[in-house]
């Protein structure tokens, strides 16, 4: 029968009075370059040389977790199996049995790539490890053929939580999340699988002959709108000068182009929504109808007062004034 223990092998933090500093990425790098088994031996000295024994092996790393009585910090967790012998001597409690009791890792650095690594564990005794507090988890014992069985009591360094069952209300609400789940990720998938073919249709219509024909059609539609706003401007205004009638026509077409309008108000208040070609048309209509200068002076010429009549009322007799010349 074997005893396989559960144990912290290091964790990170500052220690020592050398102040060694074991980070989460040493904890990273053991547990990548870890090559089982690494060898356990009484002592820290007894690992460099071969003609001391080991006493047990580290058999695997079960991983890096949170150390649940040093916040912040995480804790690198393997398996170890010891020697009958060192067992005898071990202590799991203390009570002051045993003569060992803790353990230290040995940890350097690779020459090949400058990662840490396992080399050994060792066993300590008189001296105690370099980094205090590091606890056994739990003991699990392996049996064959004819082993006797034993029961073992130790205090176990984590706190299980049992499995509380759920209520038949909690089992209700938790498969009513689980059908409400279901309903809303089939109508994700639905509603992403609709997109998704209205995006392919819009693509393949935008490629398509029928598609370029409508375009055809809209722009040869818009042409002959501005052609015929255009046109009604011109044909509106005759009096144009020969020499400006191309002049208007452009700006007419460049403001045809537009159909945005906007609010004017009169003297009166009267509000009236108008485009560019709108204004572009009053103002034609603004200079056209303008008198001429000629045209004034004329006029007013016209207007003054003559007539035949005396000072005194009477008709003047022309002829008598003529033959008396």
């Amino acid at each position: 029968m074997k005893k396989i223990r559960t144990w912290q092998l290091c964790r990170t933090g500052t220690f020592g009075q050398d102040g060694a500093k074991i980070t989460e990425q040493d904890l990273k790098e053991i547990a990548e370059t870890f090559t089982p088994t690494r060898p356990i031996t009484i002592g820290h000295d007894a690992a460099h040389g071969d003609n001391f024994p080991k006493f047990g092996d580290v058999l695997v790393i079960d991983g890096i977790y949170d150390d649940a009585k040093h916040r912040g910090e995480k804790v690198l967790v393997g398996q170890v199996v010891l020697h009958p012998e060192l067992e005898k001597q071990f202590s799991d409690k203390d009570d002051g049995d045993g003569c060992y009791k803790g353990w230290s890792v040995t940890i350097p650095k690779r020459a090949s790539d400058g990662k840490r690594y396992l080399h050994s564990l060792a066993i300590c005794g008189a001296t105690p490890p370099k980094i205090p507090g590091l606890e056994q988890l739990m003991t699990k014992s392996c049996y064959s053929d004819g082993d006797t069985v034993e029961v073992f009591d130790f205090s176990d360094a984590i706190d299980y939580q049992e499995e509380i069952p759920m209520t038949e209300e909690e089992k209700k609400k938790m498969a009513d999340l689980e059908t409400e789940n279901k309903r809303l990720k089939e109508d994700a998938e639905k509603a992403s699988a609709s997109k998704k073919d209205e995006e392919n249709k819009k693509e393949k219509f935008s490629d398509s002959k029928e598609y370029a024909d409508m375009q055809k059609k809209i722009e040869d539609l818009e042409a002959s709108r501005k052609e015929a706003v255009v046109k009604g401007v011109c044909d509106k205004f005759a009096d144009i000068p020969a020499g400006l009638k191309d002049s208007v026509q452009k700006v007419a077409g460049v403001l045809a182009s537009t159909t945005e309008s906007f609010e004017f108000s009169d003297k009166d208040g009267n509000k009236s929504n108008k485009t560019a070609l709108d204004l572009f048309s009053d103002l034609l209509s603004g200079l056209i109808a303008a008198p001429k200068k000629e045209e004034v002076i004329s006029r007013q010429v016209n207007t003054d007062e003559f007539n035949d009549k005396k000072d005194d009322g009477k008709e003047t007799d022309w002829g008598k004034v003529a033959a008396k010349l």
